[in-house]
Formats: C-alpha cells, structure tokens, sequence
C-alpha cells in the first residue's frame, strides 16, 4: 500500500495541545480504515486470539482546621488480568500528585469564575440560561443582561457563588458543556477528572476538610460517561491562605495509575514469559532476572516496572521535571509513546512534524483484528478530522502505558485502555490505529 507523506499538525486549540496527524492515501483509503476498507472503531476492540475471556474482576474554610474525611485503612483492591504470553498479572491503583514546586510555577492568574461564550450572541447566551433546569431567582440573575461583560465578540459572564452552588447537576452539564468547547475557559475545556467511584474515593486521602470535599461532589457534572469537576477557582476562594489552596490544587491534581505485578507461581514457564517481555526491538534480556527471582523461597512477584525498557523505567510513575522542557517542548503523549524503546530519548519528538516522519520511517500499519504485541504504538484517531489526538503503548491485556498531553502535572501512568477511551471520547470520536516498530 503507498503510503504519502505524513504530518503531524499543531493545533492552537486542543485538549492538550498535541495533535498528530496521520494521512494515507491509496485508493481514497482513509487511515481510519483497515486494509479491508472496514473501519476499526476503539469501542469494538477485538482482545488477541489467545487470551481467555475471563475477567476478575460556603463559607470560608481553613484546611487542617477542620475534620478531615475518614481515611480507609483497607489494602488497594488488586485485580487478576487476563491470561496470556505476558504471564499471570494482578494490578492495584495508586494515585499520584503534582509536587507543590510544579504547582507554584504554573499558579493560576485570577481566582474568578468567568464564563466566556466566545463568538456567542447575546441571545444565545439567554437562551441557554433559559433552557437549562435553573432556579427562577437564579436564572433570573444569570439573565440580567447588565451584569454581563461584552468583549469584542465574546459574551463574559460572572456568576454568583450563590449561582455556582444552586446549579442543579443537569443545568451544570448543560452550560459547562458549552463553556468546554473553548479553551478560553481553561477550567471547562480541560476540566479535573474525577477518578474512582467518586468524589469521596478520588480525594480520600487528600486530607481536605469536609467543606471542600461536599462542595467538590456538590459541583461534580458527567461529561459523557466521565465525572469531572470544573469550579476549581470557588474552591480556591473558599480558603485563606496560599498554602491551603495549594494543598487543594494538590489534590485536585490526584492522577490513577495501576501498579502491574507478574506472578511467578512453581509452573511457570519462564522462557516464554522472558521472550514476551524482553522481544521488543531487543531491549533487554529479562530471562536471568526472572529465574533468578523465581529461585528465591517465598518471593512470587515481580513489579513490571523492571521488565520495560530503561527510558520508561525512568519515567513511569513521575511528573515532568523542568529539565524536559528544555527543548521548546514538554514531552506528550506521541513523545512518550516513540521514544518508549529509546535507551535516550529522542527529543525532537516533541516536534510533531520530526515526530510524524519518525513515526513513517520506523513503524509499519498493523492491519485491524491482529493481536497486540508488547511496544505496539496505538493511536487514537478523531473520525471527524483524522488527527491523531493521543497515543499509548500496548504492554499486556488490556493495559497500556500513557502520558496525557504535555503538561508538567500530567505523569506518566499505565492504565487500562478503555478508560483511555472514555477520556478521550469526551472530545472526540476515537477510532484505532496500530502500529508496530519495523524489524532492524
């Protein structure tokens, strides 16, 4: 199949301002299509043939000055993968948080809610207000058109505190999936995602004070299937001092990852495990590792942060540190996922025109319905533009290896595909597209 030349394209206005773009042409064939012309949507993911189908599966407030939120004290609940050539895996999650130096250096310039309807009429902002499931006395006031800010072709609206919190769940998501399509509404278009069953799992150990906490779930909306939270200046208002709202900021930067352990039970077949592991462009050999571990009395697991290759294992499980951005570029996704065999990163791929000839260069197009190897680049294609808004790595299962979009409070995590797809199906129309580094 001809293959022309390939772009990525940086966008001024996207979710985490990476995009990539992937084109093809043959035959009018669309790179969202597989080679026989049928389309490979991400929801309809086909698992590799070998594996089973068995599954395991407001007032001001000072923070510390107040009862926290009960601590649970139980152990992480662990989760069996399904079985395969990667071994027998069972994985937790943990949650990591920005450092408060990363924190001040990206600190937030006012603390006003704004809502901006960029290019909207006046009479589309009443209409909205109008339609959403709003309280008369506070529709009312949202509807007084002398309290709104006209900005040469924006609409700037500043709703009450009174206003924030009476919002019913069903009028939130209403006018903030509106507010989301702009990125002049930063808190809207990249909203906090609520990890977990909920509020209260998200930031159970946060150790913010009840009043924080019940605002949060107060002002928690779903978009699509993902709970998120968008009010993050009315909860920096609530408190007094800047320590307390970065510890807020803090946990509102609580990001899950899952933490991967191999089994090594007495039948286990060692070589083939270390084969899976240790194939991918010859990185390391983990055979004697894995046999020597298994030797030990009472030692049966082994984190699989020691099986990946040496960049990830510097990588997985921390934030972006200032030194990454020295380029012009902080790492993204698409940086992540190229340089995950790379002994050194390559920094250029930060560059999303360097990144797309890299990507033409050194991998080859996995036709659909073909089982995932370790290393496999999936990329997540929107199906109304053809970019690429996000790329991961397969490592076993369905658990992949991540960093989502560039910014420095953004860590590198493995997560289970298919809540990279909800994420990502917040904005876009994700479709899968596989690709697997070439033979050397």
């Amino acid at each position: 199949m001809p293959v022309q030349p390939l772009s990525f394209i940086p966008s001024s206005l996207c979710l985490f301002r990476c995009r990539l773009l992937i084109a093809f042409a043959a035959a009018g064939l669309s790179v969202l299509s597989s080679v026989s012309g049928a389309q490979e949507k991400l929801l309809q993911l086909t698992p590799p043939t070998e594996v089973a189908a068995s599954t395991l599966r407001t007032a001001r407030v000072t923070v510390g000055g107040s009862t926290p939120p009960k601590v649970p004290s139980a152990v992480p609940a662990a989760f069996r993968a399904r079985p395969g050539p990667w071994g027998e895996l069972e994985y937790f999650t943990v949650y990591l948080e920005a450092s408060v130096a990363t924190l001040k250096s990206m600190d937030l310039q006012t603390y006003e809610t704004l809502w901006r309807f960029v290019g909207y009429s006046e009479d589309q902002v009443a209409a909205l207000f109008s339609s959403a499931q709003i309280p008369a006395e506070l529709q009312a006031e949202l509807l007084d058109r002398k309290k709104w800010r006209r900005e040469e072709k924006d609409i700037v609206v500043l709703p009450s505190q009174e206003v924030l919190l009476g919002l019913s769940p069903e009028a939130r998501s209403a006018i903030y999936q509106v507010l989301g399509r702009w990125g002049e509404n930063p808190f809207h278009h990249e909203p906090h995602l609520v990890a977990g069953e909920g509020v209260r799992d998200w930031l159970a150990r946060a150790r913010l004070p009840e009043e924080i906490v019940a605002t949060i779930e107060k002002g928690a909306y779903f978009r699509n299937k993902n709970l998120v939270f968008a009010d993050t200046p009315l909860v920096l208002r609530m408190v007094q001092t800047e320590e307390e709202r970065l510890k807020i900021r803090k946990a509102l930067s609580r990001t899950p990852s899952l933490v991967v352990k191999l089994k090594l039970n007495p039948g286990t077949e060692i070589a083939k495990i270390a084969e899976y592991w240790g194939g991918y462009s010859r990185t390391k050999d983990v055979q004697p590792f894995l046999e020597s571990i298994s030797e030990i009395p009472g030692v049966n697991v082994v984190d699989i942060i020691h099986l990946l290759p040496t960049g990830v294992r510097r990588l997985l499980y921390t934030f972006p540190s200032p030194s990454h951005g020295r380029s012009g570029y902080y790492p993204d996704c698409h940086w992540s996922s190229l340089n995950f065999g790379n002994f050194d990163p390559l920094e250029r791929l930060g560059d999303p025109v360097l990144a797309t000839a890299y990507t033409l260069e050194n991998y080859s197009r996995i036709p659909a319905g073909q089982s995932f190897r370790f290393g496999d680049v999936l990329f997540l294609m929107d199906g109304n533009t053809g970019n690429a808004v996000h790329s991961c790595v397969f490592l076993a299962d369905d658990i992949v290896y991540t960093k989502n979009g560039r910014s420095p409070t953004q860590p590198w995590v493995l997560m289970k595909l298919d809540d990279v797809v909800s994420f990502y199906s917040m904005y876009y129309q994700p479709q899968l597209a596989c690709y697997r580094r070439k033979a050397e």
